[in-house]
Formats: C-alpha cells, structure tokens, sequence
C-alpha cells in the first residue's frame, strides 16, 4: 500500500503536477493521521472494556463481602439488644436479684447468674471479620469514570469506618476477679454464649453464687452496669448507622452493575455430628451447590447427634450458626451464630442458602 502511494507522488511530480502533488500529499497525511486517531480510540476503548470488567470482578468480591458484612451487623444488633435488655430487667426488677437467705433456700434459682452478668459484659465489636478491606484494596478505577470514582469513595470511608478501633472500656470484669469469681466456662466449640440452656451448673459452686450475689447488691455493681450499657446503647448506634451506610452502598454498586450476584465458595458443613469440630484437620464436608441464581447449596448426610455450623473455604471468616433458639429442623441462621443443634441421629437432606442464612434438615427415611 505504501509503495502504491509512492509511486503515484512520483508520477504527479515527474509531471510537475506540484499543485496536485501537494494537495494529494497533504490528503495522504490525513489519512495517515486519521488511521492513527482511530487506532489510538480502539486501543482506548478497548482498555476502557477491559478496565471495566476488571472493575466489575472486583465490585462483585466487594458486593459478596458487603452482603455478609450486612448479615453480621445485623447479628451483633441483635446481641448488643440483647444484653442491654437483661441489663434493663436487672435495673427495672430488682426484686428479681435473689438475696443471699433466698439463694440458700432455693439454689436452683441463681446457677445461670455468673453467665448472664458474663453475657452483658462481651464486647462484640472484637469479633467483627470482614474481607472487605482486601477487596477494597485491590479495586482499581477509572479516574475519569465518574461512576467509578463515586462507588470508590463511598468503599473506602466505609472502609475507613469499620478500620477505626471502638474504645470500649470494660467495667464489669474487673468487680468479678474483685469479688474472686472466675470466668465462666466456655465450650471453645460453642462460640459467642448467648444460650443459656447449655450452661455447666457445676461449675460454680454455693461459694461463687453468694459472691456473685454480693456483687449484683453492690453499689459499685450498680454504676459499672449503668457504664456498660451506655457503651452498649452507643454501641450500637454506631451499628446502625454503619447498617444504613452499608446498605446504601450495596443499592449504588446494584445500580451500577445490575447484574452483579453474591459469590459463596466451597461451602461446607462442619461439626461433632460428622467427624468434629478439628478431628479431621478443621475440614467441612462440601455442599453442592445446586441453584446458581438463588445461591443454593445441598448435600445428604449422616448425622450423628451433635452440632453442626455452615461455612466457606474451611475458614471461620464465614460461618453461620443459630441465634437464641436452635429453629431445628428449620430456621434462619445469623453470622458467627451458635452451634444447630442435631437432637437425633439419623439421614438427612440438608439444604443451605448463605444469601437468607435459611436452613433445612428434612429427615429421610432409614
């Protein structure tokens, strides 16, 4: 094509065409400055695609992340409710607080006390995991896309948000090594306590219950409970308008990507109604997951009377667990919420859906 060119510029001037010659010349630069505009803006738009659906991948992760971190808030509004609600039944029934002569006449009454006060004492705010952060660091925009550079701002001041450190100062534990009171027993496999159908009433002997009784008729009890549940009560405030935040965030990414999906990986079933908790190297059995669209995951199974927790990728980063009531063989299930208790052995077809936490273990025939 070159040579083509050539030779016809030097017909026009073995001709003394000048005139010619230079206006065809000049049209053969524009083309040539034509054809090198137009490859320039299909290299442009193409790194613009590829940038866009990189983009797309990582927004994905972070919509993933986003939705559990939303599932985990979620949860630990509900316990920091919780205890502030036992701190106000303490505070409106004092009555309720047994005296040392009641306790001596009636023991049953008390043995779940060291754990309530034990219960409204945990600080929540250290078990908040989330992934999103790693997402948010390798979220890589378009500068001069605008969409873009707004869906990254509101990430990292969400991120920024959840990275600074919730000062909780502790008020309670300090009067229960005063008043010689150990921590409650605590079965590492049953997480966050919150039932108390599952306690160790001999842990605590007559001793420890009338120290704890002592304690809760203490004026000093009194004013480190009033201090915990402003904590509490600010607590979750915070929760709250980090939920709207979140929320918010999660619409704006769903208005920009319309099409983006929660991603669950690998997720299996793991508890002492299989092999344990860490018999087997901390392994889960895997699902299969069987509805794409609505994220739904199967297996049948062998189960052992026991307990059993859902999670992704072997890791407790995500994992799901029962508030408050077991809900067996249906319910819902929360973030880092208790072991489901499994009450018969048997075969079971059990079904899972990390978007809703719901779950099913329908009982088969033997």
């Amino acid at each position: 094509m070159i040579n083509f060119f050539r030779k016809i510029r030097k017909r026009l001037a073995d001709e003394n065409k000048f005139s010619k010659y230079f206006r065809y010349a000049f049209g053969e630069v524009v083309l040539i400055m034509l054809g090198i505009f137009m490859a320039l803006q299909l290299n442009n738009w193409n790194e613009n695609r590829k940038q866009e659906a990189q983009f797309k991948v990582t927004l994905e992760q972070l919509y993933s992340s986003m939705t559990y971190d939303v599932q985990i808030i979620e949860g630990h509004i509900k316990l920091t409710s919780r205890q502030i609600e036992n701190m106000d039944f303490i505070y409106n029934h004092p009555d309720s607080i047994p005296s040392i002569e009641n306790y001596l006449n009636n023991h049953s009454r008390t043995k779940d006390l060291p754990y309530l006060l034990n219960f409204i004492a945990i600080d929540y705010s250290n078990y908040f995991v989330s992934e999103t952060k790693y997402h948010a660091e390798i979220l890589s925009f378009n500068p001069n896309n605008k969409s873009q550079n707004e869906i990254f701002k509101h990430v990292i001041n969400y991120v920024n948000e959840v990275d600074n450190e919730i000062l909780y100062q502790d008020y309670l534990h300090p009067l229960y090594y005063e008043y010689n009171l150990a921590s409650p027993k605590v079965n590492s496999n049953d997480g966050v306590i919150n039932r108390f159908d599952k306690l160790d009433s001999l842990y605590y002997n007559d001793q420890d219950i009338l120290n704890v009784i002592k304690l809760v008729n203490s004026n000093e009890f009194r004013i480190a409970k009033n201090n915990t549940r402003n904590n509490k009560v600010n607590y979750r405030s915070t929760l709250l308008n980090r939920l709207g935040n979140v929320k918010s965030i999660l619409q704006i990414i769903k208005n920009y990507y319309p099409e983006v999906k929660i991603l669950y990986q690998d997720v299996g079933i793991i508890g002492t109604s299989l092999d344990g908790f860490t018999d087997v190297g901390g392994k889960s059995t895997p699902m299969v997951l069987t509805d794409i669209e609505n994220d739904i995951w199967e297996i049948d199974l062998f189960l052992k009377e026991g307990r059993v927790k859902f999670r992704c990728r072997d890791s407790w980063a995500q994992n799901w667990g029962v508030f408050g009531n077991n809900d067996f063989p249906k319910g819902k299930s929360v973030q880092d919420g208790d072991d489901i208790d499994i009450p018969e052995a048997g075969n079971y077809h059990i079904i899972f859906k990390p978007i809703t936490g719901e779950f099913e273990f329908i009982k088969q025939d033997d």
